[in-house]
């Protein structure tokens, strides 16, 4: 436990570390370098403990994949919403939603990517259709997928589909007023 914290710590991420449930949340690895990758692994439960974490932000938690084109051209507005808008109270959160064998790749694209934001890898093994109905009864499954929260925690928006970095900054700017 002192190990994850202090990787937390270095990493920048003991916020989100701190409150969450670490029985739904294992990190993929003890390389420092692959957990500045990915955060660690989330469920459902473990998935709403982060969004909770960041009470008083405004949460855009935007799930992709890199087999996902419309995902891999989004990703960076994903970051510049992050750059833009974080000092203003808003945080972004990726979910990754390959599969476990895709790792190596997912990694690879962080890290060329550089997000100023964390991102996690949906839980492997378990239903997907549970995983899904946990996120948004709504959501088909498609991706890019993305769920806006108040500052509050409670789900304002979903956006399914690619979008600019103008229509999130929109139905961000709304929120963070």
């Amino acid at each position: 436990m002192a190990t994850l914290r202090f990787f937390a710590a270095v990493l920048g991420l003991a916020s989100l570390i701190g409150p969450l449930d670490l029985a739904a949340i294992t990190l993929r690895s003890p390389d420092p370098v692959a957990m500045s990758l990915l955060a660690g692994e989330l469920d459902g439960k473990g998935l709403q403990d982060v969004i909770a974490g960041q009470k008083g932000k405004v949460v855009l938690v935007n799930f992709w994949a890199t087999w996902c084109v419309p995902c891999r051209e989004e990703f960076p507005d994903l970051t510049r919403l992050q750059n833009a808008l974080g000092p203003r109270g808003l945080r972004v959160v990726g979910v990754s939603t390959d599969l476990a064998s895709a790792l190596p790749g997912v990694h690879k694209f962080l890290a060329d990517q550089k997000p100023a934001f964390p991102n996690y890898h949906k839980k492997s093994g378990g239903d997907d259709q549970d995983f899904i109905e946990a996120v948004d009864k709504g959501w088909g499954g498609e991706l890019p997928f993305s769920v806006l929260y108040d500052r509050g925690g409670r789900k304002v928006k979903t956006l399914s589909g690619k979008h600019t970095f103008a229509e999130y900054e929109k139905e961000i700017l709304a929120l963070i007023r």
